[in-house]
C-alpha cells in the first residue's frame, strides 16, 4: 500500500474552532472554510503539532476516503498545501507552521527597566496627537470615536507640547496631529514654525466652520510644506468657500446615515481631484441600524480579506489601530486611547507613560482574545478592536459571531 505526505505551505494558516476549520493562504489571499469531519479533524490536529513540520503521512485508504479526498483537493486548489508520494528512505517534506514570535515582550522591558536601560521603549511611539484647544463647533462625544475638536476649553501650553515631542523623538515618529482651532491658538504662526523645525509631518485637524471663518486672513504663499489640514465636516456648507484654497488639505466627512453619504458625495463634486475625501461613520446612539448594515463585518467582507502573514501576526500581538499612538488632551492628561484611563500628564516623562502602557495599559495590546471572537475561526482576520465597539457597547461589530 502506498504512503503519501500531505504538507501545508509555510504561508498557510490553519485554524480550528469547534466543528469548523479555516485554511488561509497569506500568499495568494485565498481561503477555505470546511467542516471538521472526524478523519479531517485528526489530520488537522496532527498538522498543528509543531514538531510534525506541517506534514502528515497518509495511506491510500485515507486519501481515497471521499470526504478527505475532496478536502485535500480543495486545499491544493487554493495552493494551501501539496501531496507527494512517500518513497521509502526519502526524507519527509519540511514546512514551518506560521507561529507568532514576539521579540520584545513585556517581560523584556520590565527587565530592562530594572537594569536601568530606558531608551529602547520610546522607539515604539510613531504618532502624537495634541488637542491644543477647543472650538465652539466642537463636540464632547465625537472625539471618543475619531479625531474631532472638543468644545471650547483652555489652550494646551505650546512650550509643553514642543518639550513633549522632543522627548518622544525617534526614527519612527512619523506624524504629529494638532486638533482644535489653530487660528485662535496664541501666536499660532510661530508655533507652526517651531513644529516645522522638528522635520516631522504635521496634520492640523479643524472643523470646516473654523477653517472657513479664518482662511481668508491666512497667508498661504509661504505655508510650510509638511503641514497639512484635515477639514472635519459634519454639516452641509458652501463648498465654493474652500474649493479654490491653495493650502494642502484632506476632507473627513462624518456620516450618520446612508442619506448623509449621498448628500455629501454630491456636495463634493466641486472639490478638485487632488484633495482626498474620507467618509467616516459616527455612532450617535440612534443609528445602530446604519452601523449594522454599513459597518458591521459579514461573511462577504471576510471572504474579501487581503492580509499578509505579517498582517496576521500583528493582529495577534497588538492593536493595529492604537499601537504606538499617544493623545494629549487640553487638561494635559495623556492617553493611549481616550476611552481608557490616562497614563499620566504632559509633565511626566514620556518613558514613564510608555512603560506604563506596556506593563499596565489596555489599549496598545487590546486584541481579539475574548469571547465571542476567541471562539471564531476568523479571529485573526478581523481588524483590531476599535472605538466603535466602545461607543456601541459591544465586544465586536460582527454578523458572523454574535
Amino acid at each position: 500500500m502506498k504512503k503519501h505526505w500531505l504538507t501545508l505551505y509555510e504561508n498557510t494558516f490553519l485554524w480550528l474552532k469547534k466543528n469548523t476549520g479555516l485554511a488561509y493562504n497569506a500568499e495568494n489571499k485565498k481561503q477555505l472554510v470546511f467542516p471538521l469531519y472526524d478523519k479531517i479533524e485528526k489530520i488537522c490536529h496532527h498538522l498543528l503539532i509543531k514538531e510534525n513540520l506541517y506534514s502528515i503521512e497518509l495511506s491510500d485508504e485515507v486519501i481515497n476516503d471521499n470526504e478527505v479526498s475532496q478536502w485535500i483537493n480543495s486545499l491544493v486548489s487554493i495552493q494551501a498545501g501539496y501531496l507527494t508520494l512517500n518513497v521509502e528512505f526519502e526524507k519527509r517534506p519540511v514546512s514551518l507552521k506560521p507561529i507568532l514570535k514576539v521579540q520584545d515582550k513585556k517581560e523584556h522591558f520590565v527587565e530592562q527597566h530594572n537594569l536601568g536601560f530606558k531608551g529602547e521603549i520610546l522607539q515604539y511611539i510613531h504618532e502624537l496627537t495634541f488637542y491644543i484647544n477647543g472650538s465652539e463647533h466642537g463636540n464632547n462625544e465625537y472625539f471618543k470615536q475619531s479625531v474631532f475638536p472638543v468644545k471650547k476649553c483652555r489652550n494646551l501650553d505650546s512650550s509643553k507640547i514642543l518639550f513633549f515631542i522632543k522627548y518622544c523623538m525617534n526614527p519612527f515618529l512619523s506624524n504629529i496631529n494638532l486638533v482644535g482651532n489653530i487660528f485662535l491658538y496664541p501666536d499660532f504662526e510661530r508655533f507652526i514654525s517651531d513644529i516645522t523645525d522638528l522635520s516631522i509631518p504635521c496634520t492640523i485637524h479643524i472643523t470646516v466652520q473654523d477653517f472657513i471663518n479664518s482662511i481668508a486672513q491666512l497667508k498661504t504663499d509661504n505655508w510650510p510644506e509638511h503641514v497639512n489640514f484635515n477639514i472635519l465636516v459634519n454639516t452641509v456648507f458652501d463648498v465654493a468657500l474652500i474649493k479654490d484654497c491653495t493650502l494642502p488639505y484632506t476632507i473627513t466627512t462624518f456620516i450618520f446615515t446612508e442619506n448623509d453619504y449621498l448628500e455629501f458625495s454630491t456636495l463634493f463634486d466641486e472639490i478638485p481631484n487632488n484633495h482626498t475625501i474620507i467618509y467616516k461613520p459616527l455612532y450617535n446612539k440612534q443609528n445602530l441600524r446604519f452601523f449594522e448594515s454599513s459597518v458591521f463585518i459579514d461573511m462577504d467582507d471576510l471572504a474579501a480579506i487581503d492580509l499578509s502573514k505579517n498582517d496576521i501576526f500583528m493582529r495577534q500581538a497588538l492593536n493595529i489601530i492604537d499601537f504606538g499612538k499617544l493623545t494629549v488632551m487640553p487638561d494635559e492628561k495623556v492617553y493611549a486611547n481616550v476611552n481608557e484611563p490616562p497614563l499620566g500628564t504632559i509633565n511626566d516623562s514620556t518613558y514613564s507613560i510608555v512603560y506604563k502602557e506596556f506593563t499596565e495599559g489596555k489599549s496598545w495590546f487590546k486584541i481579539r482574545d475574548q469571547s465571542p471572537c476567541q471562539d471564531c475561526m476568523f479571529q485573526w482576520l478581523c481588524p483590531s478592536p476599535s472605538n466603535y465597539e466602545t461607543a456601541i457597547g459591544q465586544v465586536n461589530l460582527c454578523h458572523v459571531k454574535q
